[in-house]
């Protein structure tokens, strides 16, 4: 078994993680759990240096957000386990 080592890839793990974090907490404090896409585009992350859409893509693609069709526009929410 080999391994790999990445110089410099602590610091965007640790952005990734708590980019993660600070969205899912962010999401967690609204009432219904849920947030418009295009509002929650516009946020700005304080501690990654990730962009928000990546989180979002991130969040989407493993599971732990899903997107439902509003009258709005697209709606962000929690899933519930």
């Amino acid at each position: 078994m080999y391994w790999f080592a990445i110089p410099n890839i602590g610091s965007i793990l640790k952005g990734l993680s708590q980019g993660r974090k600070e969205l899912m907490s962010f999401l967690n404090r609204r009432m219904y759990k849920e947030m418009p896409m295009a509002a929650l585009e516009k946020k700005l992350l304080r501690l990654s240096p990730l962009d928000m859409r990546f989180h979002l893509r991130d969040l989407l693609g493993s599971g732990h957000l899903k997107t439902v069709e509003g009258p709005t526009g697209l709606v962000v929410k929690i899933v519930k386990d």
